[in-house]
This record gives structure tokens, C-alpha cells and sequence, in this order.
């Protein structure tokens, strides 16, 4: 209990977090956090340690089986104060239920649920918050899964950012961030991602949730990286964008693969996702391209298969510190 402690201090004492910008151009040192659970203060600390006290901000999400979850999740709102630091938070678009839409969205009629969820971070002390509002549109799992519908996602997604910004005290930060591309049929059935775009009045940051897995055939780690820098919406895609747009660059998430993988993370193939387990080499060109494009934050998927907690993954969590290090 002493360790933890110890280690909850370490994390308390790391500095700020800012990541508005007016300008890409404008570099800012590379600010480290991870998600270690939900509300997982001590998973925070752990990593922490592990990574030489790096953490200068929070990373969580609320919760999105219903829309009380989504506007009044102040069970986590009050959890994630406690760590006195800035947060990012995963906002959900819509919950996981029958009868709302995107369409809906674009209207209007959901704005209520946001201005709320405005009041109760502003009252929280956090209308500072970056959110990163349906993070990973791109992705069929989500309810606000956006393929074939960017005019109501663009115009549902002005709606929020107007709605929340009118609440006194908020001076939120928002973040656009589809998950990079390489999934196939998925990424043709959403056709150009910046159809979905919002609009650079709309949007603060543009980020990239990025994890070392493929599908089918797996090349080996060094290849697999350059593969993801170099897919029609991989990491220099989103890099470029951020220059055109004149908006900073973040990776909300970066993490390892959650599925079989091969040993030293070399040539794999198989019938579905595949990774390259624990792997040193992907982590460390992540954050070398990262420093290089002047990304302004990263946040560890310190999570299932990608957790460096209590000895898993271990030459990752080296790769991590020596990288943070430099």
C-alpha cells in the first residue's frame, strides 16, 4: 500500500496539460497519459512509475448505455477530480440504444443532453476538458458509427460544440479523432474521412487512436509501422491534415494488438486480426514519429493485452520509458 501511495504522489506531482494550439506550426512538448481502466487512479500511478512519472493529464470516458451516462456520469466526473490534473474524456455521440440517430442529432434535438453535460464539468472545475466527442466514428461498433451519413455527423457534431460552448465557464477543447485506417470494407464504406470533418471553427485537435494489429497477414513489427504511417488514413495522413488545417496533432490511443501475434513480433498470417504481441520496435518508432511530427499528447492503451502493469508486456514498458526518456 506504501507503493501505491507513493506512486499516486509521483503521478499528482507531474506537470500541466494544455493541448489547445492556434497553430500546427507551433511545437509543444510531448505530454504522456494512459488509460488504465475506468477511473483506475492506481493503474494511472502504476504506469507511472513504470514510465519515470511522465503522466501530466487524465484520459477517460463516459458512459454510454444511456444518455443520464452520457450528460450525468458525475460517479466518474467526481472519481477523475480527484487526480487534479486536466482531462481528455471520450464523449459519446449517441448511447447505445433503439431510437437515436445521428439524423436526429443533426437537428438539434439532442443538445439538451450536452448543455448539461457542459454545466456539470464547468461546476466540476473542468470546463477546461479536451473532448474527444465520438471518438472513432469510423468504427461499426459505435452507435454514431458516421459511414454514409457525413452530413448529419458534421452537422450533429456543430450542433454539440455550439450547445457546450454557451455554457458560462466552458472553455472546452475539441478533439476530431477517427481510428487510422487499413480495415478493408470499413474504410470504403466511410469513403474520404474528411468528408466527416466539422469544420476548423468546430474543432480544436485533430487526433488518431492507432494499435500494432493488421488484418490476415501481419508483416513484422518494423514493417507493420510503416505501413500504418504510410495507409491512405494512417499517421501521415493525420499529420498532414493537421497542417492543412492549422490544428495540433495528438494520438489519444496508441496500444499494442489484442490478438495472436508471433514470436519477436515477426511475419504472421491468419483468417482474422492479428498483432505483434509484445512489441518493443512498434512503440518505439510510435513515439520517435510522434516527437518528430510534433505531436502535442499520447495516451498508452494500458488496457487488456496492451497492459505493461504487474510484469506483462515488459520489453513495451522498456521501449516506453526509454523513449519518454529522450
Amino acid at each position: 500500500m506504501a507503493v501505491a501511495v507513493a506512486a499516486v504522489a509521483v503521478l499528482l506531482a507531474t506537470t500541466g496539460f494544455i493541448p489547445r494550439s492556434t497553430s500546427a506550426s507551433a511545437p509543444t512538448p510531448l505530454a504522456f497519459s494512459t488509460y488504465a481502466g475506468v477511473a483506475n487512479l492506481l493503474g494511472m500511478a502504476t504506469v507511472s512509475q513504470l514510465v519515470s512519472g511522465t503522466i501530466s493529464f487524465g484520459s477517460d470516458y463516459f458512459d454510454m448505455t444511456s444518455w443520464k451516462g452520457i450528460q450525468a456520469d458525475t460517479w466518474l466526473i467526481d472519481k477523475m477530480e480527484a487526480l487534479g490534473k486536466p482531462m481528455v474524456w471520450g464523449v459519446p455521440m449517441l448511447p447505445a440504444k433503439r431510437g437515436v440517430s445521428l439524423a436526429r442529432g443533426a437537428t438539434g434535438g439532442y443538445d439538451p443532453h450536452f448543455r448539461t453535460l457542459a454545466k456539470n464539468l464547468v461546476s466540476a472545475g473542468m470546463g477546461n476538458s479536451t473532448l474527444r466527442l465520438g471518438w472513432e466514428f469510423n468504427s461499426p461498433g459505435f452507435p454514431w458509427y458516421a459511414a454514409g451519413q457525413a452530413s448529419n455527423f458534421v452537422a450533429y457534431w456543430q450542433h454539440i460544440v455550439t450547445a457546450m460552448r454557451a455554457v458560462r465557464g466552458a472553455n472546452f477543447t475539441f478533439e476530431w479523432n477517427p481510428a487510422r485506417g487499413g480495415q478493408g470494407a470499413v474504410d470504403q464504406q466511410m469513403g474520404n474521412f474528411a468528408n466527416y470533418y466539422p469544420g476548423d471553427s468546430y474543432v480544436d485537435i485533430v487526433g488518431l487512436d492507432v494499435y500494432d494489429s493488421a488484418y490476415f497477414s501481419y508483416p513484422g513489427a518494423t514493417m507493420q509501422f510503416l505501413n500504418v504511417q504510410a495507409l491512405p488514413w494512417g499517421l501521415n495522413w493525420i499529420a498532414a491534415f493537421g497542417v492543412a488545417h492549422h490544428k495540433p496533432v495528438s494520438l489519444p490511443e496508441l496500444g499494442l494488438g489484442s490478438s495472436p501475434s508471433a514470436p519477436g513480433s515477426g511475419p504472421i498470417t491468419g483468417s482474422g486480426q492479428i498483432s505483434g504481441g509484445d512489441d518493443p520496435v512498434f512503440i518505439s518508432k510510435a513515439l520517435a514519429w510522434a516527437k518528430a511530427n510534433s505531436v502535442t499528447s499520447l495516451v498508452y492503451w494500458d488496457y487488456g493485452s496492451s497492459s505493461i502493469e504487474n510484469g506483462r508486456n515488459a520489453l513495451t514498458a522498456a521501449a516506453l520509458r526509454q523513449a519518454l526518456a529522450g
